[in-house]
């Protein structure tokens, strides 16, 4: 039953992501236009705009209580589904005094729009990834840590279902200025490519220019790598591979899938080279100030749709693999462990303020 209900989601997502574009009316999620995702890519605000500033609760205890979710990606994939299931358990764990109208496409805007938005009250929660707050606060890149997690189980062990998992949160919310509920699997992240390589030496002889998202620890990354990075916005990304300004890009499979990138890239090496989470985000200071039922119903809420899209992305992971195979992408397997073996050291050289976190997760 489970698999037909994921073939069924998959295939509405599909026909939504199909669709991808720009939205621009304010509707919520049924009616909005889709839009590209990962607000990542755009530029990091300045350093004045580090954390939200402070906004009281929106509504008197008693009252209902009206929530605007932002979120990027096209109406109709797991994010919005999981929004949406996000928005039901609100107001059944609620009694109906929380209502969340879910907006996505893009129509609020991208994510770094959205997450300012979050201090000025255009809306109230924001579905990202972790990684999106690293304009806000540099611990937010933890999140992008390159093979930090041997598998999934290790990172559902380690991060979804581990108090390390809470402990970050908690760490770059308080940074950022952010309240961080739930925790989503969004899928190990693969390199859609036209130049085929197998090794970390084919990698570097290829002189790949491989389109990456803004963040600092994904440039850092590909170019350990081998790779020669640079940053774009994904909307941008299918253009760019058509023109060869770059030959590869790296995403989960399923958001690869969801641009099309099997039309310019024919093939897909599972590199796995991340595993990252999307969240629900709050303003600190507004979710504080809501009275401690309703944040209690929320966090229970929050939990059990990333439950639900964790266990969704997973099933559909493989779904969509087979789907690049029926567009005629070659799936590449390779080893990472030579991969891997150029990781050693990165954290200390680069970003030794995640060593004790990545000890954590190596205990698991």
């Amino acid at each position: 039953m489970k698999k037909v209900l994921s073939i069924a989601i998959a295939a509405v997502m599909v026909l939504s992501l199909a669709a991808c574009g720009g939205g621009s009316t304010s509707a919520p999620a049924t009616t909005a236009a889709p839009a590209a995702t990962e607000a990542a890519t755009t530029a990091a605000p300045a350093a004045t705009e580090a954390a939200p500033a402070e906004t009281e609760a929106a509504a008197p205890a008693g009252e209902e209580i009206v929530m605007k979710l932002a979120n990027p990606n096209p109406v109709g994939d797991v994010k919005d589904l999981a929004s949406i299931r996000f928005s039901e358990l609100a107001s059944e764990y609620t009694n109906g005094r929380v209502k969340i109208e879910v907006y996505s496409g893009g129509t609020l805007g991208d994510a770094r729009e959205t997450l300012e938005g979050l201090s000025l009250g255009t809306n109230e929660i924001v579905c990202e990834s972790i990684g999106t707050m690293s304009p806000f606060t540099n611990l937010a890149n933890f999140d992008a840590v390159p093979y930090m997690y041997r598998d999934f189980d290790h990172y559902k062990a380690a991060f979804l279902d581990g108090e390390l998992g809470e402990e970050v949160k908690e760490a770059v919310g308080e940074d950022g200025g952010f309240k961080i509920l739930g925790g989503m699997y969004r899928g190990a992240r693969v390199c859609t490519t036209k130049k085929k390589f197998t090794t970390p030496e084919e990698l570097k002889a290829s002189g790949l220019k491989i389109r990456v998202p803004s963040q600092q620890i994904y440039i850092d990354t590909w170019q350990v790598m081998g790779a020669n990075p640079t940053p774009l916005a994904l909307n941008e990304t299918f253009t760019a591979l058509q023109q060869n300004t770059v030959e590869a890009q790296e995403n989960a499979t399923i958001e690869s899938y969801g641009f099309g990138f099997y039309d310019v890239c024919p093939y897909l090496v599972k590199t796995n080279h991340v595993y990252s989470t999307d969240v629900f985000i709050f303003d600190r200071n507004y979710f504080n100030n809501l009275d401690a039922d309703i944040q209690e119903a929320l966090i229970k809420a929050a939990k059990e749709a990333s439950d639900y899209r964790s266990e969704m992305s997973l099933n559909m992971e493989g779904e969509f693999e087979e789907k690049f195979k029926e567009k005629g992408v070659e799936i590449v397997e390779i080893d990472t462990a030579p991969f891997i073996a150029l990781f050693e050291g990165f954290l200390d050289e680069y970003y030794p303020e995640f060593a004790d976190w990545a000890a954590k997760v190596a205990e698991y």
